[in-house]
């Protein structure tokens, strides 16, 4: 089995040089850049053929989310794209970005022909203010028909911007302006400025919807035509999904795309609404360790059952050999022979103390049932084992949709992590865990932490909340995200 350390010192040579040859005899032309969340962020080789995977999955869920259209009756429309295609290049010459800046940009042509966002602005990145791209000509678009983005809590977090700056916006739209606060490169200001046109009609349509302070139903009142959302909302991302849900109406249908990642597309979506994902074994090599319980080797696709924990093992057509990507699937059922899996957590992000052995998947099972105690949403939420308290004491951060009106909280989420993690309740009995400590943080914490890794050099695109918090600087940063940057003294 190998790890990233074990490629580390050809990538970087590869990167410096250009040199081919080192990994595999197909060509790397790119490095796809891991967002950091669990750790530093690292270089993956990424060769063509690897791209084959990606367009056809890019084809099933257009096909699903063109035939939910269909139904509707509806003959055109546009669509929220939020997949950026920018990338730089290594001092050998190598492209590098973001895996969904790769796969992106194999289907630009497509996105910027159903996309409402101008094709001038494709290809940015951080030089502009995307989200005031993205949302502007999103709000001008009355027949906006799907929204498309790699993970939910991007467009959650657009959901939110658009809420938060909706007057300045739709100034912009009535007048056809761009604010001068934007931050834009002139070239593309002016290029942008050229084609916009005053539009007062929707600007007042705009007014009188958010008139209105509901949130619910938000984006289907905006966008009356929006039937479809695809984005990847299952296992961590399920928060972001039910905020999303309640921007929408019953017309409105989900996605959820794929289970992927930087190393390699493994699995996609089969159907709409379907939270299972069907493992795609052309894609790469699979091998599975399960969970609980030993093996002599390695097993294979056909060796899977369902209700068993494994954890994933590829081999890449990139020359990633038997490479441990320390995630860890759930298989939920088969289609013919093939597996059809759910994410489970990732190895890396476990708390793992005085035989209390947390996952993500844990505390995603907790959260769902202490919310429905607390009768209010969780709309975001990480946990940092606290090992200066004694005996150690889980910190939980909470991000809640309403006040929870003095209920007690850490009480709460102490029983519903018992009901699902019967060592922590044990543990917690008899005295060899403390009560776990709740803070409950402004609205909006979460969107500034992921906006500051995006700062730091993550794609906005692929920033994931950090469930567990395994290090003081992943805790210090969201500290900082509590304060509003102008006021924070962190």
């Amino acid at each position: 089995m190998t790890s990233y350390e074990d490629y580390q010192p050809a990538l970087e040579r590869m990167a410096q040089t250009g040199e081919q040859g080192l990994l595999t005899k197909e060509k790397v032309g790119f490095f796809a850049r891991t967002s950091g969340t669990t750790g530093v962020t690292k270089r993956i080789p990424v060769v063509a053929s690897s791209y084959l995977p990606y367009l056809r999955c890019e084809a099933i869920f257009v096909y699903l989310g063109m035939r939910v259209i269909e139904r509707s009756n509806m003959r055109r429309g546009w669509g929220l794209n939020t997949v950026e295609t920018a990338a730089s290049r290594t001092p050998g010459g190598i492209r590098e970005g973001f895996i969904s800046a790769y796969a992106a940009d194999g289907a630009k042509v497509l996105l910027s022909n159903i996309s409402c966002m101008p094709r001038e602005a494709f290809g940015y990145g951080d030089e502009a203010d995307m989200k005031y791209i993205k949302t502007r000509y999103a709000l001008q678009n009355p027949e906006l028909v799907f929204m498309l983005s790699v993970f939910m809590s991007t467009l959650s977090d657009l959901m939110r911007y658009i809420q938060d700056n909706h007057a300045l916006l739709i100034r912009d739209i009535e007048t056809g302006t761009i604010d001068p606060s934007i931050a834009l490169p002139e070239k593309l200001r002016r290029a942008l400025e050229q084609k916009l046109k005053p539009d007062p009609e929707r600007a007042e349509f705009l007014r009188s919807v958010f008139s209105d302070s509901e949130e619910k139903r938000l984006a289907s009142r905006l966008w009356p035509k929006l039937r479809v959302i695809i984005a990847i909302g299952t296992g961590e991302f399920a928060p972001f999904t039910e905020k999303m849900r309640s921007y929408c109406d019953e017309q409105v249908q989900f996605c959820f795309e794929m289970y992927a990642a930087s190393e390699a597309l493994m699995a996609s979506a089969i159907a709409m609404e379907d939270e299972r994902y069907l493992l795609i074994p052309d894609s790469c090599f699979f091998e599975f360790l399960p969970e609980e319980g030993e093996v002599e080797r390695p097993l294979l696709l056909r060796d899977l059952k369902e209700g068993v924990r494994y954890e994933v093992i590829l081999t890449t057509r990139s020359g990633l050999y038997r490479y441990r990507i320390q995630d860890v699937i759930r298989v939920v059922g088969f289609l013919g022979r093939a597996p059809l899996v759910q994410f489970a957590y990732r190895k890396n992000q476990l708390i793992n103390i005085t035989g209390v052995k947390l996952t993500a998947e844990h505390l995603h099972d907790a959260i769902q049932r202490f919310s429905q105690e607390l009768g209010t949403a969780v709309t975001d939420y990480s946990v940092y084992p606290d090992l200066t308290w004694e005996p150690w004491r889980l910190a939980v951060y909470l991000e809640l949709e309403e006040d929870p009106g003095g209920a007690e909280l850490g009480a709460g989420f102490d029983r519903a992590l018992a009901l699902v993690n019967e060592e922590y309740g044990r543990m917690l009995q008899v005295g060899e865990v403390s009560p776990c400590q709740i803070h409950v943080v402004p609205s909006g914490t979460y969107a500034r932490y992921r906006a500051q890794k995006s700062k730091d050099g993550a794609n906005v695109n692929q920033v994931k909340t950090a469930r567990i918090l395994n290090s003081p600087e992943q805790l210090s940063l969201l500290l900082c995200a509590v304060v509003p940057q102008e006021e924070a003294t962190i």
